[in-house]
């Protein structure tokens, strides 16, 4: 099966839709906004209104300017207790392969997963890469937090702020400091497809500027 076919559902378009909702429930303008993201208002006005998919490290930003965490930025609302499958003494969420948020920039194409989830510390994604050489992808991408890579398709290569660039094929993985300047890019002529797992900083915790 080709990798792109797992996610052959519906993608869902209301990100932007949302993320105006929550300004304007803050009673936030554009301009104020763009002050306390470091986000600038034109940027954030394609991304209300589907212009542009925002970058991870931009709905990082956002989510910080709005005392949000990344995972608040994605469904319409937590899911409450009765929405969850309870155990003993925990819960949890089972997704289905057509159950994503597809963000689509230049160098990937990101499959947001359980993104109705509120209450998660992490953020999982499978993420397509576009670009095929540093050259191509632009400058180095930093962020709060840390993150995880595994490689379910293909082969890829790491480029990183404070290490030599390295090639990782299918069962290969890495972790690493997403505040160190990190690129992906595909090792090969061939699709290349990862499943990234983000761990968040805390709403409050500064970020790193880029």
């Amino acid at each position: 099966m080709n990798a792109l076919d797992t996610f052959a559902g519906p993608t869902a378009a209301t990100f932007g839709k949302r993320l105006k909702a929550r300004r304007k429930a803050q009673k936030l303008t554009l301009t104020e906004l763009a002050q306390l993201s470091s986000v600038s208002a034109s940027t954030i006005s394609k991304v209300e209104n589907g212009v542009v998919s925002p970058t991870y490290d931009v709905i990082q930003k956002l989510a910080h300017g709005l005392s949000s965490s990344v995972s608040d930025m994605f469904g319409d609302t937590a899911l409450e207790p009765a929405a969850k499958t309870r155990g003993p003494s925990g819960w949890r969420m089972i997704g289905r392969k057509d159950e994503y948020e597809l963000l689509e920039t230049d160098n990937y194409a990101h499959f947001y997963l359980c993104s109705n989830l509120r209450t998660k510390s992490m953020v999982p994604c499978v993420v397509h890469i576009k670009a095929g050489s540093l050259t191509e992808f632009g400058t180095l991408i930093q962020h709060g937090g840390e993150e995880f890579v595994y490689v379910l398709k293909g082969e890829i290569e790491i480029h990183s702020e404070f290490y030599t660039s390295e090639k990782l094929g299918e069962g290969d993985y890495a972790y690493l400091d997403s505040t160190m300047g990190h690129a992906y890019v595909r090792g090969s002529d061939t699709e290349a497809v990862i499943l990234c797992v983000c761990a968040e900083t805390n709403p409050g915790e500064e970020l790193q500027s880029i």
